[in-house]
């Protein structure tokens, strides 16, 4: 069993902005899979297809974890079994990768989830937002894409939706080598 976890802020006021990137890829794969989060845990929302679980916290983007650890453990899902889709203020709008561990840096959600799990040892699908050197992070992350902007993203979550799909039934490293790769040559 695998969890796909997208992380970002619940609400109708934060559904396009740039910290909820993981929720659109979220929403995304439901649509291709033709279901709906429609299970209750007491942090959030998910569905179970096949042999994974397709998850959004309904808490702010900083308490993300309690709600990766109460289906990891609800469900016996290992660590190493688990994908948190998210964005990533260090990759230029439109860039994305997956990547297994690491340190959090300075997303308080990657971070609330290490705390939780208690390991760094989980997968990430890391979505580019760029940065606003003008404004404060805290600003910039909460600032909704401009139409412009969206459609350079457009493309950028569908791949990353249909890789989550993928994530379900392949090797992370084949999957490393083949999104990762198509990245790097613009495809």
């Amino acid at each position: 069993m695998k969890l796909i976890v997208g992380l970002g802020n619940p609400g109708d006021k934060y559904k396009f902005t740039r910290h909820n990137v993981g929720f659109l890829v979220i929403d995304l794969i439901c649509q291709k899979l033709k279901i709906t989060l429609d299970k209750e845990k007491t942090h959030g929302s998910y569905a179970k297809f096949e042999d994974f679980i397709i998850a959004k916290p309904n808490t702010y983007m900083n308490l993300s974890g309690n709600f990766v650890l109460e289906l990891a453990n609800f469900f016996k899902i290992a660590p190493d079994d688990i994908l948190v889709i998210h964005d990533e203020k260090d990759f230029e709008l439109g860039k994305s990768a997956i990547k297994i561990g690491g340190s959090g840096g300075s997303h308080n959600g990657v971070l609330d989830v290490i705390n939780k799990l208690n390991t760094q040892n989980f997968k990430r699908l890391k979505i580019g937002i760029g940065q606003n050197q003008e404004m404060a992070l805290k600003d910039y992350v909460l600032q909704r894409f401009s139409l412009e902007e969206f459609s350079v993203l457009e493309p950028v979550l569908n791949q990353a939706a249909d890789v989550c799909i993928q994530y379900s039934f392949n090797d992370i490293h084949y999957l490393m080598n083949k999104y990762n790769q198509k990245k790097k040559n613009g495809n």
